[in-house]
């Protein structure tokens, strides 16, 4: 198949590592309100990954959540720095890992967006605010459109 690309990555300090293999047709936002408390943001890209295709090492530090559905989900993440590492079904199964820990994060664009009644809306205007370089008061730019 040739949506599959090898990924790697760490954690912001570096105590956990992930390899894997990802499927470029697995790769979402997911916008519920789990995510978006966890995270602190209006969304998380993830791509999702059996178990066979991923190779974590480090002491990944587990949260276990019940959504509103009832189902269980461990939330993975660095016990030091705190970096968001993936979820997981108690058995470990399928990993939805955070993209922005991986290497490839910019070839990693998501191809569906879930939990979309759950969206921030101001999201649908994004492009059309103002942009700039780093910082608040750096130059402003343009944004990417690839």
């Amino acid at each position: 198949m040739t949506d599959l690309i090898n990924v790697d990555g760490k954690c912001y300090c570096g105590d956990i590592s992930i390899k894997g293999t990802v499927a470029l047709a697995m790769v979402m936002a997911c916008h519920c309100t789990d995510c978006q408390k966890f995270s602190g943001a209006p969304f998380r890209a993830v791509a999702f990954m059996p178990a066979e295709n991923i190779e974590i090492t480090g002491s990944v530090k587990e949260y276990l959540k019940t959504a509103d559905s009832g189902n269980e989900r461990l939330q993975g993440f660095c016990g030091n720095c705190g970096s968001q590492i993936h979820a997981t079904d108690p058995a470990k199964t399928t990993f939805m890992v955070r993209t922005g820990c991986l290497t490839q994060f910019s070839s990693l664009v998501p191809v569906k967006h879930i939990f979309g009644s759950s969206m921030a809306e101001w999201l649908s205007s994004i492009g059309q605010k103002t942009w700039v370089s780093t910082g608040p008061t750096s130059a402003e730019i343009t944004p990417p459109t690839k």
